[in-house]
Order: C-alpha cells, then structure tokens, then sequence
C-alpha cells in the first residue's frame, strides 16, 4: 500500500510540475499585476478635505443654516439627473453659484455643500447621466458636452442665482468641467480645475499609443462601467468617433472662461493639466485668452493634502491648501460677483521645483513663480554611449544595444505617475538590473543641475517584430544608491507617427522617435547623478505590446522581440532636457536673526516662528526654518530683502527642540544657519499628576510632601 501511496505522490508531483511548466506563460505576467499593493480610494475624500482645510477658519457649522433639495433635472433628450441644492438661509438677493458634477455619488459630497453653503453661496451637487440616482447610461463623458450646458441653464433660472456659475472639482469632476467649457455656455463664468485631462485618448487611455492598463481597466470597474471596455478596444486611435466628444484640441476657440488649472508632477493627468492650461491660455476665445492661472506641486493624484509622494516626503511647503482654497474662492467672487479683489494679480504659474529630500538645504523644494510656461530653457542632448554612460559628449562610433523583450515577463511598474497601483517617486534599482532595461546615468555632479519644462527622448529603434514598444525613464541618483523616478513615457512604435493611425515596423529597419516623457521641474543634487532607462515595457501602468500586428481585442498570441537602440556617431540616441541656467552666486544674505516665538509650547498645536535677514545686494530672498524634529519649512519665498518671514509647525512628541534659520538669495548663494531658538514640549501632566500621586501614596511616610505639593496646586487629587 506504501509502495502504490508513493508512486501516487510522485506522479502528482510530475503532472503538477508539467502543468506549472506548461502555463508560466500566462502566470509570470499575472504575477507582476498581483504583487501590486493597490491603493485604497474614496475618489471624494482628497478633495473634501482639501476643500475643508481651506474653508475651515472661515465656516461656523450651524444645522439650521442651510437648505438641502433634491432635484431631478431634465436634459434635452428627457433623461433626467438627480441633483442636490444646498442654499444658505441668509441670502435674500440673487447670487453667484458653485456647481459639482460626479460619476461617484453626490452625497458623498454632502460636508462639502453644507460647508460652503454656510459661507453664503448657493452650491449644486449632480450625479453625472447613468451614475448613482441619475438616469440614463454611462457613456464615458460623451454627453457632458451636453448636460454640463443644460445643467447651467437650468441653475441660471432658480430665483437663487444671478446667472453665473463656477464650476469646481478633481479627476473626474475636472473632466467633466473641461468638456462643458467647451460647449461655450454662457452661464459658466469661471472654472476650478484639478487634476485632470481635456483629451481622455491622449492622457487617460492611450499615452503614446499605449493602452493605461491598471489606471484604465480598474477605474471603471471601480464604477461599474466595465462594458466600455469593448468600445475602448475597438477605437484604439484616436480618429475613431468614440473620442469625438472627449477633447478639446479642435474647439479650444469655443471656451470662454478663465480657469484654475491644479496638476501634480506625479499626476496620472500630469500633461493633461498643463495641455488645459495652454488651451484656454493661448488658443481660447475672448474669455478664456490670457486669464488662466497654472499650478503645479510635488503631487501624485490625490497628494495634494500630503507631504508624503511615493517613497519619499517633501517639506511642509509643499502643501499650499489655504492659499490655493483662497486663490479659488478670489476667482469665483471676481467672475460671479464682479468683486475685485486682486485676483488677477496673482503669478500666473506657480510650479514646484522638486529637488533632494535628504539635505534640509539642497536647492530646489521650493515653489516657483512665472508669467507664462514652459519657462525659457536652453534644451540640451544627453547623449547615450557605450558601458552605460549618459553624457552630453557627442557619442563615437559604438556597437549598438540589443535586448530580449518577452511580453509574458515584462518589466514591472514601480511608482510613477499612477491611481490604480502605488504612483509618486519610487526607487527603481530592483529592476534596474534586468537584461531587458539599458542604463545610462551621469557622472557625479560637482554642482545642482535643474531640468524645468518639457522632456523628450529621441530614440534610434529598430526591431525583428512589426509592433513593439520604448519605454524611458528619468530618475535622480542619490548618493546612497536609490533611483527616484522623476518622470517616464512610452511610445507603441505603430504610432509614431501620430496615434490617429497605424504604421507597422520592417524588421532590422533603423527609426527614428520621439518618447514624451511629459513634464517635470527637478534639480539634481551635487553628489547626485542623473540616471535614463530605456526598455519595452512597464507593466500593469501600461499594457505589454504583444510584438503582432494585431488589435488589442484580436491579439490571441506574442511575438519574443529583438530590439536594438542604436547610439553611434550617426544615430544619436539621447533624452533631451530643458536646461535652466543657474548663473553665477552672488554674495550670500547675513546670517537670519535667531527665530522668535513661544518657548513653552504644547503637543500637535500649530506655532507661530518668525525671523528675517538681508541680503548685501538687495536680492530676494528664501527663508528655511529648520524644527529640529526632522521636518522642515522647506524653502519660503522669494520675499524682500528685511521682510520679517514666519511659518507655523506643529510637534508631535514632548521634547526639547532647536529651531533655526537659513536664508538664501534667488542665486542660490545661502546664508550660515542662526542662532538655535529652544522650545519645550512638557511631558503630559496628566500622565506625570498619576505616576507622582501613585509613587507618593505607597509610601506614606511622605505624606507630608504630598499635602505640600495638593496644597501648592503641583498636583491635584481627584477627588
């Protein structure tokens, strides 16, 4: 019987090793997807506390303050959209209005209505057409041409308003904004737009040809539109009429208003954002021209409420809620309620220039100002060449590079400009080592490069397979070895030559493309490098190119593809950055005055510190407070030169702390650190009242202490 049990184990073990062997093909690639640790997401949540933070020195929370109704609105073909009114009850006399639309629910969105109803505007809350207690079908934004518009009419008639409309929102409630401005309704006076896209096929569904998997596949099972998959897979370019009423590119003449365009450098909608700003900048109509406002953070999608992105964690400046609330709020008064109040004289682009997060001082970490963007920039070639160097030398006369590109084992995706899996900057180096990935990084810097604007790579491809995909990555090299990405991109070789079409790859023909990598604003550290990788694939953010010619919703087999990239003399591969010049130092500013303010402070309580100092040549100046908890300010600024600067902070740990300043001029030339401010946190006197009245009451004998210390008011005897 032992003799037949083990002849049994053994044959299980032979066709369980056959059957592992003969389905790897399918597993390894399902192995990449399921080692992802996926981000939970209420796609509200950021922004209502975003909203919240901003509004909550100005609200005071009354119950019987407001009016909540439910509406079922009509739209032009019938279908009618569930749509919540919250009025404040002190308003007498017509008033501008704030509008929402949203695929997730507009109850979701209640504390929102309520809090900004109590500050005395008229807010509306929709669930978009086919979502939640809405009628009709989800058809992916098609109709939001049309019901944004007859949305405004119908609120332009409620005795409550006065005509004009501002319309707020991220993501999805940024989408749908877009695409109402473009219908040009003439009840929409200003907009409020975050983290999003005006072309759904260029940044949310097909970047560089590519299909956004992860981003794509689970943000409509999220809610419950998987059936547009189908349809998504049958207009892969983007000339299909599917993606008609999805951009703005042939009608940005037809918007009308000015904006608020808020992205992030790690934003899934990173170029979308900048693409809105540019369009109602320069290529809208009389309303729009010249009136937008341009701001881009440190941010993955919904980082805008946190220092925290990715891997790494960015000063407190990092995070403007307050002003960028107020900055909102100045608009919709100016447009809705003709207030002036200033706000066009606010920079028309801020953008944040990211830099080194280990060196409280390292340039960069701070916010800069612009009339117009991309800033001026010389765009320099950093030239790929042999043994993995990236160089600005002009490359000789190398072999070029071949690798193995296997879609059922593809590179996978760590970090980046993601929702769906982790996004924000991640280090590469595990994947850095894989034979599919070539490397090409910097020598040590001797001193901070800066990179602020568009990045591009130009890349000389070929390939054994019709169809294929490059991919490039941009990352910082720290000292310590880690690999943060800044920014990547990808381009499906049958586009590129546009995505509206298809051209396919002859085997062992050389081509030359073009990889967008987006945007970025960066400076690399000294003692840094700057690092490029180039592969075919970073996967689940993007699907992984089967090498066939086939559609995605015909492919049924692969192709294992030889790709080269070519780097001689004659064919130049190299990613091309735009180079800001960072001049000569000027003389430093004096060193800051030593911070003031309380000594004695308490536990998770924001404080005031104030310092100043001057600067020989009468530059601007930056200011940095250091809080001696490891956290810092983050550079603040420019201001002028004497202007007394003060920042707030909160500790979390009783303790003693040293808190000191630093200044630098806009030359970068930096300043020594002033003297150290010490503050106290007490231990909990709760906590220190029990341990002393427990230590004195088992020793009776000091019992006399005691009464002295009860009678003193140095503790206290619950009673």
């Amino acid at each position: 019987m032992k003799k037949y049990l083990s002849i049994g184990i053994l044959l299980m073990f032979v066709v369980s090793t056959v059957s592992v062997s003969s389905t790897v093909t399918k597993t390894n690639i399902d192995m990449v997807t399921n080692s992802q640790n996926e981000p939970e997401h209420d796609y509200h949540d950021a922004f209502i506390t975003f909203m919240m933070e901003g509004l909550k020195d100005y609200i005071q929370y009354d119950e019987d303050g407001f009016i909540r109704t439910t509406h079922m609105v009509s739209m032009r073909d019938g279908i009618k959209l569930a749509t919540d009114v919250y009025l404040p009850i002190a308003q007498n006399n017509p008033h501008g209005s704030i509008f929402l639309r949203t695929p997730y629910n507009k109850d979701d969105l209640y504390e929102l209505g309520v809090g900004i109803a109590l500050l005395g505007w008229p807010v509306i809350i929709q669930d978009i057409r086919g979502m939640h207690a809405s009628e009709g079908v989800y058809e992916g934004y098609r109709k939001c041409q049309v019901d944004g518009p007859d949305s405004l009419a119908w609120i332009a008639l409620r005795d409550w308003s006065n005509g004009k409309v501002s319309t707020v929102g991220p993501s999805a409630l940024g989408i749908t904004q877009y695409f109402t401005a473009g219908a040009n309704p003439p009840e929409l006076a200003c907009q409020g737009v975050m983290v999003a896209t005006p072309d759904l096929h260029k940044h949310a569904v097909y970047q560089g040809g590519e299909f956004r998997k992860s981003l794509v596949e689970k943000w409509l099972d999220g809610v419950n539109a998987e059936y547009l998959l189908e349809e998504i897979f049958e207009n892969e370019n983007s000339s299909g009429d599917t993606w008609i009423n999805v951009t703005l590119e042939d009608n940005w003449e037809d918007v009308n208003v000015p904006a608020i365009h808020m992205g992030g450098w790690y934003d899934i909608f990173l170029q979308g954002t900048i693409d809105g700003y540019l369009g109602y900048q320069k290529l809208g109509g009389p309303g729009a021209k010249g009136k937008s406002k341009l701001i881009m953070g440190p941010w993955w999608h919904e980082g805008y409420i946190e220092y925290e992105q990715g891997e790494l964690t960015y000063p407190e400046n990092s995070m403007q809620v307050v002003e960028l609330v107020q900055m909102y709020l100045d608009m919709t008064n100016k447009y809705t309620m003709n207030e002036n109040n200033g706000f066009e004289a606010r920079p028309t682009v801020w953008y944040y220039l990211m830099g080194d997060v280990d060196v409280i001082d390292a340039p960069g970490n701070e916010w800069r100002y612009a009339d117009d963007w991309p800033i001026p920039a010389d765009y320099e070639s950093w030239y790929f060449h042999e043994n993995g160097v990236l160089s600005k030398t002009n490359p000789s006369d190398y072999d070029s590079l071949t690798y193995t590109y296997d879609p059922i084992n593809p590179v996978p995706t760590i970090g980046g400009q993601n929702l769906e899996i982790p996004g924000g900057p991640y280090d590469q180096t595990s994947i850095e080592g894989r034979s599919d990935v070539l490397i090409f990084t910097s020598e040590v810097l001797s001193e901070p490069y800066e990179a602020t604007g568009p990045i591009k790579a130009r890349l000389f491809v070929s390939s054994d397979c019709p169809d294929t995909d490059f991919t490039v990555k941009l990352t910082d090299v720290y000292p310590d070895g880690k690999s943060m990405i800044i920014t990547d991109g990808i381009l499906r070789m049958r586009n590129r030559n546009g995505v509206d079409h298809w051209e396919f790859m002859e085997s062992g023909e050389i081509y030359e493309v073009e990889v967008d990598l987006w945007s970025t604003s960066y400076i690399w550290n000294t003692g840094h490098k700057i690092r490029v990788a180039v592969s075919s694939s970073n996967y689940p953010r993007f699907l992984a190119n089967p090498n066939t010619k086939d559609s995605i919703n015909n492919n049924d087999t692969y192709n294992i593809a030889q790709n080269t990239l070519y780097i001689d003399d004659e064919y130049q591969s190299c990613i091309i950055l735009p180079e800001i010049d960072q001049g000569s130092s000027s003389n430093p500013p004096k060193k800051p005055s030593k911070p003031s303010g309380l000594k004695q402070i308490k536990v998770d309580t924001l404080h005031k510190y104030s310092s100043s100092t001057t600067d020989p040549d009468n530059n601007q100046i930056y200011i940095l407070f250091d809080w001696g908890d490891e956290k810092s300010s983050g550079w603040l600024g420019p201001y002028d030169s004497g202007k007394k600067v003060s920042a707030y902070h909160k500790w979390t740990q009783p303790g003693i702390y040293q808190i000191r300043a630093k200044a630098k001029d806009i030359t970068g030339a930096q300043s020594e650190w002033s003297e150290p401010f010490i503050v106290t946190l007490p231990r909990n006197r709760n906590l220190d009242n029990e341990l002393i009245l427990k230590f004195l009451e088992k020793h009776p004998f000091l019992d006399l202490i005691l009464n002295f210390f009860i009678k003193n008011n140095y503790i206290y005897k619950a009673t």
